[in-house]
């Protein structure tokens, strides 16, 4: 009976390393080395699509981008939208307002924003609905369409990050507090 204990303990451990293993690896696969014209920065980024309705083609962007001024395990997580509907949140709200980074006037490179918010938190920046900034939709009508069935895309968004995608690292690892921030019309 006690190897039988051990056995399962064992196996236990493995299984957890293993998907841990994995999510890290799914981390790495999102994770940003450095943007075209980048200053050098001491935190990580990382951007990806996850898929809201395979059928229609929906997918989501989002850009993470981890705590600079307080160490990122303990930061809260803040989560971005834009309003409109149809204002990007990494067009807009993470490049003119209070992402890391600010554009130079040539276009093609980037400074260090002197007020950015991941001084203090985990920034998540979401592209949402579908159809706006790097967000994308296969079917064309879904671009004429929104509303409460398009809010609740970003239910199923978090739904598919919690149990298959790379943010579930992050939300378990460095989830302190999550804040939801919403500019105009975004919630």
């Amino acid at each position: 009976m006690a190897t039988a204990a051990v056995l399962a303990a064992t196996l236990a451990l493995f299984l957890r390393a293993a998907a841990a293993t994995a999510a890290t690896a799914a981390a790495e696969a999102d994770r940003i080395g450095r943007l075209p014209g980048q200053p050098p920065v001491n935190f990580s980024m990382y951007s990806g699509y996850v898929t809201v309705d395979a059928a229609a083609g929906r997918a989501l962007f989002y850009w993470f981008i981890e705590a600079a001024g307080v160490p990122a395990e303990s930061a809260p997580l803040v989560l971005w939208l834009n309003g409109g509907p149809g204002c990007s949140s990494v067009g807009y709200g993470a490049s003119e307002e209070l992402g890391a980074f600010r554009i130079n006037a040539d276009g093609r490179t980037l400074y260090l924003n002197p007020y950015p918010w991941n001084k203090v938190a985990n920034m998540l920046f979401l592209d949402s609905p579908a159809g706006v900034g790097y967000s994308y939709s296969n079917s064309t009508s879904d671009l004429y369409t929104a509303g409460d069935n398009k809010t609740g895309e970003l239910a199923e968004w978090f739904r598919h990050l919690s149990s298959s995608r790379t943010l579930h690292v992050f939300i378990i690892l460095l989830l302190a507090v999550v804040i939801l921030a919403l500019a105009n019309f975004s919630g």
